[in-house]
């Protein structure tokens, strides 16, 4: 317990210290979601009843796939996103990738809660907030704490291959490593919460409704 409370406040302090960054990706992400929820308007009709047909047969229980299945997709699907961002920090020229990842995500999200709020009223509202919001709320700060070391892994990178500036490049890999260890184990328990606690709210939202 003491470890979780020094290492909540190293990051909070790590956070701290690249404010500017901070805001950056929170606009970029902001900027996603208001971009997603906006698409829902303009998508054309015959798309839009597919997907209500679709939404309507996983709500009417038909299984496309196991839960553990479901769950072992996702988790895969978001360790390669968190080792693919790492890997674009160490690269230096991942950054425009690393940002478009925010944006994308933040996109998602908002077309999701956009569509099932347009077409469901408040049964889609409830239905986002059981089935949308609880892997995200462990899901984006991980994303988004990924990103930022990212970007400024690549910064610190550029800083000492191209001014020579005497900063030791084993801490600040080690530093990013150390954060995506953290991202990893985050978006983890994202997977987890996404393929079993989620269907099971959405289930007994279908019973109470």
């Amino acid at each position: 317990m003491i470890i979780f409370f020094r290492l909540k406040e190293q990051i909070r302090h790590y956070l701290q210290e690249r404010f500017f960054l901070v805001i950056l990706v929170l606009i970029l992400f902001v900027m996603g979601i208001i971009f997603g929820g906006v698409s829902v308007k303009i998508i054309e009709k015959w798309e839009l009843d597919d997907l209500v047909s679709f939404v309507n047969q996983g709500l009417q229980g038909e299984v496309l796939l196991p839960n553990s299945l479901y769950t072992k997709q996702v988790i895969l699907s978001n360790i390669q996103m968190i080792l693919f961002l790492f890997f674009m920090g160490v690269s230096v020229i991942g950054v425009p990738l690393a940002l478009l990842v925010v944006f994308t995500r933040g996109f998602m999200l908002g077309f999701s809660t956009g569509f099932l709020l347009n077409t469901m009223g408040f049964k889609g509202f409830v239905l986002a907030i059981i089935g949308i919001l609880p892997h995200n709320l462990l899901l984006v700060p991980a994303l988004l704490l990924m990103v930022i070391a990212t970007i400024d892994c690549a910064a610190a990178l550029t800083k000492i291959r191209f001014t020579a500036a005497p900063m030791p490049l084993n801490v600040e890999l080690f530093r990013c490593s150390v954060l995506t260890v953290i991202s990893l184990i985050i978006i983890s328990f994202s997977g987890l919460i996404q393929g079993y606690v989620s269907p099971l709210l959405t289930e007994w939202l279908i019973k109470a409704l």
